[in-house]
């Protein structure tokens, strides 16, 4: 008997411009960031595939069917990418972009939504709290534009991290569905994969 496919919790979470900047005021957000600082470099294919394939063997971001091929082109083509730098070297990177007019219609019905999509440190990079002022620095940059900042996570990526964005980053949980494990097929990988990263070269 074939098994039911596994699925994974993805919960949703959001932040106002009124909640930023409350608590920018309020010091919860900094303004400055010292040694820190985000470069957008061009959304291409070229510059995207090497950031997330260096963080696919502990996210596994790399192996979601809309990282590869027509659908990679189509999300890079309605996003800014972004390299995470401390004293000018790259320690991660962050994409965002518009949500999908699913989400948009079933959480932010008029308003004007950013989704950062992925924001991730590298490998041997991860602490100290950079993390959170690498968010801030989005928010500094989309609230002036934009109503609300969306941002989901799947609990493949460390259940803890949970409670890490309703208390340290203050965003509202706006709930969680069960959806596919991208972690087992049919998510590509190994030469499936490659051919499928040419095709969108």
């Amino acid at each position: 008997m074939a098994q039911s496919p596994r699925s994974i919790l993805k919960n949703h979470f959001a932040l106002s411009a009124a909640d930023y900047r409350e608590r920018l005021n309020t010091g919860v957000y900094a303004a400055e960031w010292g040694s820190l600082s985000i470069e957008q470099i061009p959304a291409t294919v070229q510059n995207y595939i090497p950031l997330v394939s260096k963080l696919g063997a502990k996210w596994q971001w790399d192996r979601q069917e809309r990282y590869t091929g027509a659908s990679l082109k189509e999300k890079l083509s309605r996003g800014e990418l972004f390299l995470l730098k401390d004293n000018g070297r790259a320690v991660g990177y962050a994409f965002a972009s518009a949500p999908s007019d699913q989400t948009k219609d079933r959480f932010f019905a008029g308003k004007k939504v950013i989704e950062i999509e992925n924001l991730g440190m590298f490998p041997g990079e991860e602490g100290g709290g950079r993390g959170k002022k690498y968010f801030e620095m989005l928010f500094q940059r989309y609230f002036n534009d934009y109503d609300v900042v969306y941002w989901s996570q799947h609990e493949t990526h460390a259940p803890t991290l949970k409670r890490f964005y309703i208390e340290k980053m203050g965003m509202e949980f706006l709930g969680a569905d069960n959806v596919p494990d991208f972690r087992t097929p049919p998510s590509l990988s190994g030469e499936a994969r490659r051919k499928a990263i040419a095709h969108a070269l």
